[in-house]
């Protein structure tokens, strides 16, 4: 019979969120109306980074996101909203054989979830004295849409 794994204690707090990246092109006021009322004129790419520092006991996400006019490929709008985790607890689902960390599903949502948030809120934030503001915003997602199950 295989033993069930012990369940480890993992405690965390947001340490930092702040914009790592963010740039915009300019787009004529009669272009961005088109752009934004018509169908299937945009897309957003997105990539997601996370990275643990052992020594730190920390956990960092990355969001990066770009607009991109899809005709033409251009990109619009690059940001990157980063959050930084402290974690207490992260020795208890470290793999020191295969140095790998087993971060509960549950657990990885959550952080992803806030890491998102606040990656919303920093673009909305950013964008704010562009002429963006009001036409774009990231989309609210289901959280559990972030991992990728194993």
């Amino acid at each position: 019979m295989i033993k069930e794994k012990e369940k480890a204690e993992i405690g965390y707090r947001i340490v930092k969120i702040h914009t790592s990246m963010f740039s915009y092109q300019e787009v004529e006021d009669e272009n961005i109306e088109t752009l934004f009322n018509g169908q299937d004129m945009l897309v957003i790419n997105m990539n997601i980074t996370l990275n643990i520092d052992k020594e730190k006991s920390s956990i960092t996400i990355d969001i990066a996101t770009e607009l991109i006019e899809k005709s033409n490929e251009k990109v619009l709008i690059k940001h990157s909203g980063r959050t930084i985790y402290q974690v207490k607890g992260l020795e208890g689902v470290h793999d020191v054989e295969n140095d790998q960390y087993d971060i509960p599903d549950e657990l990885l949502i959550q952080l992803y979830s806030i890491a998102y948030s606040h990656s919303r809120a920093l673009l909305a934030t950013e964008i704010s004295p562009t002429i963006y503001k009001d036409k774009y915003f990231l989309p609210v997602i289901n959280p559990s849409e972030l991992i990728k199950k194993k």
